[in-house]
């Protein structure tokens, strides 16, 4: 199993757009056996994936190529033993939930921030951020997170 964590800047996507987005990985990930989160914050995407190494890479070089966002960095990327979003083809956080949690959320993906140089921790390339990511959707339910977006 393999995962890899990505930034990037979105191109002033309206919330139509976003769904586009979120359909579109729903059912290509759906179909390939990836699972992950992605997060929406202010401009910024981080997007957290998870499947087989080639599979993930392959669609990891798709993404950097999407006009709709530009400056892809990719943060990490690496060996896993268990999924961490395997009830999910693609999580959705943003700060359009109401829930005091996501506070915490915002707090990593604060563009003022440099990620990969941040003295924060957690941050978006350590396990622990995208535990919390996981707990804040569990606490919200699938049913409330498929109804958001």
């Amino acid at each position: 199993m393999f995962n890899l964590v990505y930034k990037s800047v979105a191109n002033s996507l309206s919330p139509a757009q976003i769904d586009e987005i979120l359909v579109e990985s729903r059912n290509f990930n759906g179909k390939h056996d990836i699972t992950g989160c992605l997060i929406y914050h202010d401009g910024f995407f981080i997007q957290y994936l998870e499947g087989n190494v080639y599979v993930v890479s392959t669609l990891f070089e798709k993404i950097r190529v999407d006009a709709r966002h530009y400056e892809v960095i990719l943060l990490s990327k690496g060996s896993i033993y268990t999924r961490e979003f395997d009830t999910w083809n693609m999580a959705y956080l943003s700060n359009n939930l109401p829930n005091e949690a996501f506070q915490y959320i915002k707090l990593m993906v604060n563009p003022e921030f440099e990620i990969p140089n941040m003295s924060v921790v957690p941050n978006p390339t350590s396990k622990r951020f995208w535990l919390a990511a996981k707990l804040l959707l569990n606490k919200i339910g699938h049913e409330n997170f498929n109804k958001e977006r």
